[in-house]
């Protein structure tokens, strides 16, 4: 929700397609488009799955950036496909282009190198591997709550709630779905799993504290752990700090 007019609110939702920037457009496409290669050739989530032994020593070092297409399920792909919709509709044109697809290829090769390190570290790399979208919507949420935590979002029109509380559910459901999935599973497998679905919020993390639009070309490291300054303004009644 926005605030319109003479403070009355209007319920907007994510642009068209035709609204949409080209990484969003071009994410929302490998999503479909990699359900329906798996759905038809069954060999294709095989191929691209971040699985461990298969990326070291095997050397398959592609699997680490294509894991999140590995799509199974239709309300996998609908749920995946709305996150990148609605959320990489706000997220890439307040940073532009090229840092939006980079956070994305980050996210996704952090996750995945810290999985598969956690799999063979703890030797899980049989059952441990990294596949499905989860992880990168995971780190998309988290990036797009980092905007700001403390700004007000209505969920699906019904349950007001801050960023921040929406981007803790988000962390909290992928943290109990990938635990209900391995509860059959050792915990070094189940832990490495949650490797995988998590390991891609320090990078959202990392783009959220390096700036807004001006930086939207580049990462500054910088900007990063700058002290903020903060100053009285005084000529209100309250002495607001800035």
């Amino acid at each position: 929700m926005t605030p319109y007019g003479n403070g009355s609110v209007r319920l907007v939702g994510p642009p068209g397609w035709s609204g949409l920037r080209p990484a969003t457009r071009a994410t929302v496409l490998l999503t479909g488009g990699s359900y329906l290669a798996g759905l038809f050739w069954l060999p294709f989530g095989a191929l691209l799955a971040a699985v461990p032994g298969l990326v070291f020593p095997g050397l398959q070092l592609w699997r680490i950036l294509t894991w999140p297409l590995v799509v199974v399920g239709v309300w996998n792909v609908l749920f995946g496909v709305l996150i990148l919709w609605s959320f990489g509709a706000e997220l890439e044109p307040e940073w532009g282009t090229r840092r939006y697809g980079a956070f994305l290829l980050l996210a996704t090769a952090f996750a995945g190198l810290l999985g598969t390190g956690a799999a063979l570290l703890l030797g899980a790399g049989d059952l441990a591997f990294g596949a499905g979208p989860s992880g990168l919507l995971t780190a998309v949420i988290v990036a797009w709550a980092l905007r700001g935590p403390a700004s007000p979002v209505s969920f699906f029109g019904v349950l007001p709630m801050t960023r921040g509380v929406f981007g803790l559910l988000a962390v909290g459901l992928a943290v109990f779905g990938e635990l209900d999935a391995s509860r059959a599973l050792p915990g070094s497998v189940a832990f490495a799993r949650l490797v995988f679905a998590l390991g891609g919020i320090p990078v959202a993390w990392l783009f959220s504290r390096s700036g807004g639009p001006r930086g939207a070309g580049r990462l500054d490291p910088g900007k990063l752990f700058r002290r903020r300054r903060f100053h009285v303004v005084p000529g209100s009644r309250d002495w607001r700090v800035h």
